[in-house]
């Protein structure tokens, strides 16, 4: 007869995977080496983001190095900003800026009746939306934000086009 010594309490069921295995495994089987730089993906951010494939730079080694660059308006409208890391990488002066929110007119107010009458029409068409979108993302939730950025070679300059939502700018450089 075989008696089994062990140091921690024994389990009914058998040795645990942890009393066997020289190092503790992972649940996904992955191994350390395996993992991706990029765990839990970008961080959510209403500014949208730009991934250089080539260096921008000139002869003596400053501009623009390859990677992800998140692309923000500075309070006064006059740069864009390219950050990474949290750190502002380079200022693009802003060529052109419009704003393509809707002009609001001038309301008269409304009567009670009125308002929940409004109120009412307004949540029966949240019910309908919420139904009609129960497997997706609402299209209102979504944040539209986008960036481009071309060569043109007529003027031999950088041209960025970043819209966000109800704003547009446009910027140019030279390296």
């Amino acid at each position: 007869m075989l008696i089994a010594a062990y140091d921690m309490p024994m389990n009914p069921y058998g040795p645990a995977i942890d009393q066997l295995a020289p190092y503790k495994g992972t649940l996904s089987g992955e191994k350390e080496y395996q993992k991706p730089s990029y765990n839990y993906g970008p961080p959510s951010t209403k500014y949208p983001i730009l991934a250089l494939e080539d260096n921008i730079v000139d002869e003596n080694g400053k501009g623009l190095k390859k990677g992800f660059y998140e692309v923000r308006i500075d309070d006064n409208k006059e740069f864009l900003l390219f950050v990474q890391s949290g750190k502002i990488k380079a200022k693009i002066p802003v060529i052109l800026y419009e704003s393509l929110k809707k002009q609001s007119r001038q309301q008269v107010p409304l009567t009670e009746k009125q308002m929940a009458k409004k109120i009412k029409k307004e949540n029966k068409k949240l019910q309908k939306e919420k139904y009609k979108y129960r497997k997706g993302e609402l299209p209102k939730d979504v944040v539209f934000n986008n960036v481009k950025m071309t060569y043109d070679e007529k003027n031999a300059c950088w041209v960025i086009i970043w819209e966000i939502e109800d704003s547009k700018a446009i910027g140019c450089f030279r390296i």
